[in-house]
Order: C-alpha cells, then sequence, then structure tokens
C-alpha cells in the first residue's frame, strides 16, 4: 500500500514538474539575466581545529547568465567576486584573511567562474562546469544548480528565478596552504540568489 502510494505521488511531482515546464516554456521569459545584488549570497564554511564551523560570505558579486528556458544546455554563466568583500563576522579575521597567506586582495582583487559547460537532468536541476579562477590560477570546477522558482515578482512584476547552486573548492589546489593542518582545505560553497532581466545600459538605450 505505501509503496503504491510512493509511486502515485511521484508520478504526479513528474506530470508536475512536466507541465510547469511546459507552461514556462511558452511564456514570454528574456534570455539574458543579471543577479539581483539584494537578494543573492555567496557563501562558504570550514572547520576551524575540530572544534567549530566558521561561516562566512562575500559582499560584493556580479554575474551574467543567458537562460533561455526553450533551450536550457544552451545556458551560459559568468560571475565576478570581489575578494575585499569577504564577511565572517570578525573584523580582526576578515582582515587576516585580505593578506598574502590567504586571498592576497591587493594582488587578486576578483575570484571568476565562467561555465563552460551546463546540462540539465530536469527541469529543475542541472551541472554546471566551468572555469574558476582565484590566486591567478584557473582550475575547472563543478556545482550542482537546483532552480528553485521561475514566476513574475508579486512585488515588481517582472519575471525572476530563484536558484541554489552548491560546489567545494580545493583550496590548497589554488596555493591557499596556510593553516592546512588545522583549518579545511576543501571548503563548500554556497550561492543563493535570484536573476532578473539584465537591463540594457544607458549607452545602449541611446542607441
Amino acid at each position: 500500500m505505501a509503496t503504491s502510494l510512493l509511486i502515485k505521488t511521484v508520478k504526479t511531482l513528474l506530470m508536475t514538474s512536466a507541465l510547469t515546464a511546459a507552461t514556462l516554456a511558452s511564456a514570454a521569459l528574456p534570455v539574458q539575466w543579471q543577479l539581483d545584488d539584494s537578494h543573492t549570497r555567496v557563501g562558504f564554511s570550514v572547520n576551524h581545529l575540530g572544534f567549530s564551523t566558521t561561516m562566512g560570505h562575500f559582499n560584493d558579486v556580479k554575474g551574467a547568465v543567458n537562460y533561455d528556458i526553450k533551450a536550457p544546455n544552451k545556458a551560459s554563466m559568468d560571475f565576478s567576486i570581489a575578494t575585499d568583500s569577504i564577511d565572517t563576522n570578525w573584523d580582526a579575521r576578515d582582515a587576516h584573511l585580505k593578506k598574502d597567506e590567504f586571498f592576497n586582495v591587493a594582488k587578486y582583487p576578483t575570484m571568476t567562474f565562467k561555465s563552460t559547460s551546463v546540462t540539465f537532468k530536469n527541469p529543475q536541476q542541472a551541472k554546471v562546469t566551468g572555469d574558476f579562477t582565484m590566486l591567478g590560477q584557473t582550475k575547472p570546477l563543478t556545482l550542482d544548480v537546483t532552480l528553485n522558482k521561475i514566476a513574475n515578482s508579486p512585488l515588481t512584476k517582472e519575471p525572476v528565478i530563484g536558484f541554489r547552486a552548491t560546489g567545494i573548492i580545493d583550496r590548497a589546489a589554488y596555493g591557499m596552504t596556510a593553516f592546512a593542518s588545522g583549518i579545511t582545505t576543501e571548503v563548500p560553497i554556497q550561492i543563493d540568489g535570484e536573476l532578473v532581466e539584465k537591463k540594457a545600459t544607458a549607452k545602449n538605450k541611446a542607441k
């Protein structure tokens, strides 16, 4: 009985997802998107000497995404993070993390991610692989992305894509080996955000 109910539930969810995808595919949605700064957070966490988990995020993140719901696997994204905007809720620690042995913000003011492939497993979940650059070194990085919701905002009446992306960055592979014996080198990251339609600049509008 329980197994039968579970199968019916899964089928219902799949049908609902397919219906939602079909409805959205027929909607007039933009192809070019940008991060909504006020609703985007790039967070990370590290284990501190086995005692606790220290969390932080970056306050200055910019990004652009090309995403056509009718051709999702052709999506692309390009993000830039200002390393000087690191925030762990402790000024002294933030100052230390900005020094040469960690982010070396004076020499490397940005980290970047540029996608090279996007593969959707279903209408809501995708694997995004790209080139991640930190401390002047570029290496492949894969993110698991979930589209939470695609709809018009009840506040702005404009289309919004809500998403979450997760992955793991091996900081030691980029040369950030400071305190590797006590502080996590494999760093989980989580990006929660909203995408809104990319607006034309004043210069482009003038044309």
